[in-house]
């Protein structure tokens, strides 16, 4: 069975296609997955792990758009 997520729950939206993920659960565990199928992004534990979920699908920022330089020295 499958549960939206509440929009008042921060986390972080699919890397791969950037749709909120949902709940599904099984008779194992707890899924947080893309609801998009083709994308196959989703994280399993016995409980709702939005900390993993959101720690697999944080973007990477890049030091120099924050305004950070960094000389090179030899």
């Amino acid at each position: 069975m499958t549960y939206e997520i509440q929009p008042a729950i921060v986390c972080e939206n699919c890397i791969k296609c950037g749709r909120r993920p949902v709940i599904e659960q099984t008779k194992k565990d707890w899924k947080v997955k893309c609801p998009n199928k083709s994308c196959a992004n989703e994280v399993s534990s016995s409980i709702v792990d939005m900390e993993q979920w959101n720690r697999k699908n944080k973007p990477d920022i890049d030091i120099n758009q924050q305004g950070t330089t960094f000389k090179h020295t030899a």
